[in-house]
């Protein structure tokens, strides 16, 4: 065919890219693991609406079944740093910013060390260990236990900075902040608007630190985004059942929950 005829012109070279563009957008979301992907982002949305944390703990290690770990903690996290904006207006005014500042900046100091932790160290071992630790945490919490000891910046900071290695790692630092807060006596309301923006921040620093990584792909932000429809509807879901519950209520499902996550991440 000779040069500038049908076949070889820039616009049939700009009909096959944009082709082939649209095919590498579609392709990773019509296989098996999207379809997984999505129950497991619905469930933890329900989740987070409900109890303001924990849909990490629920999404990563049930999207690490489907994608390299690595991945699937990347999408999460990316999912729930913009479903959360739903969140914010009926929290933000109930925080409890002088235990909310220390512990997100010291989470902010350990977040790329956990980070870093992910690429060289065996995530099954931790992760298991993470699990019977937030199993036996909340059992003890259960039994009626509760934590009078002092509640400071000191203390606010070095729960931060737990928390901000287990975030970075497995993706499972809402645990030392709901297991924190849960423990005091504030309304349902301030705990819930406290774990919710502690946990939100968290997931901002380790996007950061994640992208930093480049663990950021297109293919990543493609599922991500595809994944927020049915994570912003659950959410929505959740919010309306905390509307309708108590602070007794309130504390202990999320124990429950906790319980029963932390059971399934040291078996899983």
């Amino acid at each position: 065919m000779p040069e500038g005829g049908r076949g070889s012109g820039p616009r049939f070279r700009l009909a096959a890219r944009t082709a082939s563009d649209a095919r590498y957008v579609i392709d990773p979301l019509l296989t098996p693991a999207f379809g997984f992907s999505v129950f497991a982002v619905s469930l933890g949305g329900i989740v987070r609406g409900f109890t303001g944390a924990g849909s990490g703990l629920i999404m990563i290690p049930l999207m690490s079944l489907v994608y390299w770990p690595p991945q699937a903690l990347t999408m999460a996290i990316m999912i729930g740093v913009v479903g959360a904006i739903q969140l914010v207006p009926q929290t933000i005014r109930h925080v409890r910013w002088r235990d909310v500042g220390p512990m997100t900046g010291a989470a902010a100091v350990t977040i790329p060390v956990g980070t870093a932790f992910l690429f060289i160290v065996d995530p099954e071992i931790i992760r298991r260990c993470i699990g019977a630790i937030v199993l036996l945490s909340s059992l003890v919490l259960l039994s009626g236990w509760i934590y009078r000891g002092p509640r400071n910046p000191v203390t606010s900071a070095s729960a931060g900075a737990v928390a901000g290695l287990m975030n970075g790692f497995a993706g499972a630092g809402s645990v030392i902040p709901t297991l924190y807060f849960v423990a005091s006596r504030e309304r349902a309301v301030v705990l819930r608007a406290n774990i919710f923006t502690v946990v939100t921040l968290f997931l901002v620093i380790t996007a950061v630190s994640l992208a930093f990584r480049g663990t950021v792909t297109r293919e990543s932000v493609t599922i991500a985004a595809a994944l927020l429809i049915p994570y912003g509807f659950t959410i929505w879901i959740g919010s309306r059942l905390f509307q309708r519950s108590t602070d007794r209520a309130y504390r202990l499902a999320v124990l429950w929950l906790l319980a029963a996550i932390g059971a399934f991440v040291a078996i899983y």
